[in-house]
């Protein structure tokens, strides 16, 4: 009987510390997002816009509208330096309205893309096809390339993964950088 009372106060004593180590998805996440500081990437939380959300998440019960957006990571690669005259827009992955890209909608106009554009987004389409894991959403600025997506923590290798978004924005950011100094040079 003593044993069983020694055992319960000793889980009762180690319990709480053992619920508070990570779960083993826990240190996968944090795997991918060690990588991604290793390859230069800034990480956060992030919401894009959900196209193709359902009726029931675009107006609520009362009949108010809601914005729907699905919650996910965002991975940066910040522009040093910041490229002022590159184009500036978000693309969504979805088939509802492929504008310019096949695959991908904008829900908001992009600003600043060259002439032609065609030119431009048929240089953009193979690099945003390329991108790895989950990637819903993909978004440049002058200051930075954006990866957007939900980690998949056990389905892929965190480090390669990682390495391809990487590579992937980069990909972006020398097209950015293209465009930047056509427009400089053809300045008068």
């Amino acid at each position: 009987m003593v044993w069983i009372v020694v055992a319960i106060v000793f889980l009762a004593a180690v319990g709480p510390l053992l619920w508070l180590l990570p779960s083993r998805r826990q240190r996968q996440q944090a795997e991918w997002r060690a990588a991604a500081r290793q390859q230069g990437l800034v990480v956060e939380l992030a919401a894009v816009e959900n196209p193709d959300a359902p009726p029931q998440e675009r107006v609520s019960s009362a009949g108010e509208p809601l914005v729907a957006e699905r919650r996910c990571m965002a991975y940066r690669l910040p522009l040093l330096p910041p490229t002022p005259g590159a184009p500036r827009w978000r693309l969504v992955k979805s088939e509802r309205e492929p504008r310019y890209v096949p695959g991908w909608m904008t829900p908001t106009p992009p600003v600043g893309v060259p002439t032609p554009a065609a030119d431009y987004w048929r240089q953009l389409g193979p690099l945003l096809d390329a991108l790895p894991g989950g990637c819903i959403a993909v978004e440049a600025t002058t200051r930075t390339v954006s990866w957007f997506g939900l980690e998949r923590p056990g389905e892929e290798d965190a480090a390669a993964t990682v390495a391809a978004i990487a590579a992937g924005l980069h990909a972006i950011a020398a097209l950015h950088r293209q465009v930047e100094h056509a427009r400089e040079r053809d300045r008068p």
